[in-house]
């Protein structure tokens, strides 16, 4: 019988709603590399992939659905990957409360569910106030990377990022010249003949006081 693993390595608890605190990823981490940030991991091929291959980044993962978490979860402490820590929340709520100013170098979110029914495209993950909270959350320079099969959530992607004051475009691909993922909704999606679209933004530099 196969022991489970020790998961307290690999995960973090979510703040309290009214804790008023933000993750400090330097204590969490033991370090002061880079902090990439990836909302919506799925089953973590993405994110295990890229903490292994670079282990002089952290990595920090946001999921939802609980079955992946722990999927995610169990799977990094197999490897033992120092540089990766997965929680179980609401990404949009993680992004505006438990984040600090200026922590995250590049922030990841691909395939986020489209909501495509006109009444609930309102829970959208990228809307206005999103791109707010990546600007503060992103150091400056750091970059948003954005995929998605869904053409009007897609178009909304660019407007929400493209109107966005502290945002300036980097890159934009569509269908073949979108350069090939390793998610496993993009594995799936590419399967399925889909079109895939992918955005990346710089946020700017600040401007002094």
């Amino acid at each position: 019988m196969t022991a489970t693993p020790d998961l307290s390595a690999v995960t973090l608890d979510q703040l309290p709603r009214d804790s008023g605190q933000r993750f400090d990823f330097a204590a969490i981490f033991g370090n002061t590399n880079p902090v990439e940030l990836e909302l919506g991991i799925g089953k973590g091929r993405f994110l295990i992939q890229q903490a292994e291959e670079r282990p002089g980044v952290n990595f920090v993962g946001v999921e939802w659905a609980n079955k992946y978490f722990v999927l995610v979860a169990e799977r990094a402490a197999k490897r033992g990957l120092r540089n990766l820590r997965v929680m179980r929340a609401d990404a949009g709520h993680v992004v505006r409360e438990n984040v600090r100013d200026g922590a995250i170098s590049v922030l990841h979110v691909y395939f986020p569910d489209p909501w495509p029914k006109l009444r609930h495209q309102k829970r959208r993950l990228i809307q206005a106030p999103f791109a707010r909270e990546a600007a503060r959350v992103l150091q400056d320079g750091g970059l948003v990377k954005l995929a998605t099969d869904h053409v009007e959530y897609a178009v909304q992607m660019e407007q929400v990022f493209g109107a966005d004051p502290d945002f300036e475009p980097v890159s934009r691909a569509v269908g073949e010249a979108a350069p090939v993922g390793v998610t496993n909704w993009e594995v799936k999606f590419r399967a399925e003949g889909r079109t895939i679209h992918k955005f990346e933004y710089r946020r700017r530099p600040r401007r002094g006081p």
